[in-house]
């Protein structure tokens, strides 16, 4: 009976054994599949973190690669915020009108008009007020109110603070460089005809001999031939046609009108309207161009029509050579200073063509 209760507690023994030791394996097991689980959640996690950031990178990667034709696009869109539509026009300007880079009010400045300058438009902007000009072989904008579709007429500075003078002269002489041209280093002159080879030589002095007249002006409006706002100029006159009254005023001007003859003939016009409003007793001669240009002759003749004024023509002279320097040759002082005829000397008077002038005009006088 001893014997066989000690079989049973062995037994139990063994089993207990048996189960702890069940247990530990089970515990192990378990600790090692929750090792592997921890291991592969660790992985992924590792995982999705690289794809996030590959993810982060390609995005990265995708905005520079589509940002170029996003920036490109971008350019377009800017480009083409702009449209215009066909518009071919020639306009004046207004006073100090404006040029810009682009058709906006706040756009940066690139120039400026004169006062009745023209203005060659190709476009209007569809988005703003502006127009696309031609200007200087480029495109600007200016605003619609900056240009007009009518000549801007400016007003004569006649002023009552200046009276008919009662001082007399017998002539006065109004020209460009042929009538009288400044010292300059490219000539030899100092004050008379450009080209004559001494003062008496110019057709004004000849003139002037011929006819014996005591008292005479001379003097030069060339700078009005350029202008775009002619009557701006005309009080240059002043100083003359304010102090004196002159029996005979000759009017030798047209040869740089070339290039510039828009509204040529409304500001001659307005030259002689002005002349008279201080010299209404003056006998006013207009002298022929000595360069054959064909419009501004025929404006000049029709104005002297219109103001019922003596035109003087040089039709038989215009262009002869002989008439006229030529580029290359040289002139010797009598100090022995040589010139060489330049290009802007060659083509005015030489002597024989300003005593061409003179007997011309003389004969008219």
């Amino acid at each position: 009976m001893r014997r066989k209760k000690k079989k049973i507690v062995i037994g139990l023994w063994i089993s207990l054994v048996v189960l702890i030791i069940a247990f530990f394996r089970l515990v192990i097991y378990q600790n090692n599949q929750e090792t592997k689980r921890l291991a592969e959640l660790a992985q992924e996690e590792i995982e999705i973190d690289n794809d996030a950031t590959d993810n982060s990178e390609g995005t990265a990667d995708g905005l520079k690669v589509s940002g170029d034709p996003e920036d490109s696009s971008a350019d377009e869109t800017e480009e083409n915020k702009y449209t215009f539509d066909d518009f071919e026009a020639t306009y004046y300007a207004m006073s100090k009108a404006t040029v810009r880079e682009e058709p906006y009010d706040t756009a940066e400045i690139i120039g400026t008009l004169s006062l009745d300058q023209l203005v060659y438009i190709e476009g209007k902007c569809n988005q703003t007020d502006y127009y696309k000009i031609k200007i200087n072989g480029d495109y600007g904008y200016v605003s619609l109110e900056d240009v007009s579709e009518e000549y801007i007429d400016i007003p004569l500075p006649i002023s009552s603070s200046k009276s008919v003078p009662s001082a007399t002269k017998d002539i006065l002489f109004i020209g460009n460089s042929i009538t009288l041209y400044p010292a300059t280093s490219d000539w030899w002159g100092s004050g008379w005809g450009c080209g004559a080879t001494a003062p008496e030589n110019d057709y004004v002095h000849m003139t002037v001999a011929a006819k014996g007249y005591s008292s005479y002006d001379y003097m030069s409006l060339r700078a009005w031939e350029f202008s775009n706002t002619r009557n701006n100029e005309v009080d240059d006159l002043d100083p003359y046609i304010t102090n004196y009254q002159y029996g005979t005023i000759v009017i030798e001007l047209g040869e740089n009108v070339k290039g510039h003859e828009n509204h040529f003939k409304e500001d001659l016009n307005d030259m002689i309207k002005y002349i008279k409003t201080y010299n209404p007793n003056a006998r006013i001669v207009m002298l022929d161009n000595f360069w054959p240009y064909k419009s501004i002759i025929a404006t000049k003749k029709a104005v002297a029509s219109e103001n019922g004024i003596t035109y003087v023509s040089l039709a038989d002279i215009q262009g002869v050579a002989e008439y006229q320097l030529q580029e290359g040759d040289e002139f010797t002082m009598p100090d022995g200073t040589v010139y060489t005829i330049n290009s802007f000397l060659a083509g005015h008077p030489n002597d024989a063509g300003f005593a061409a002038i003179a007997q011309h005009l003389i004969s008219a006088l």
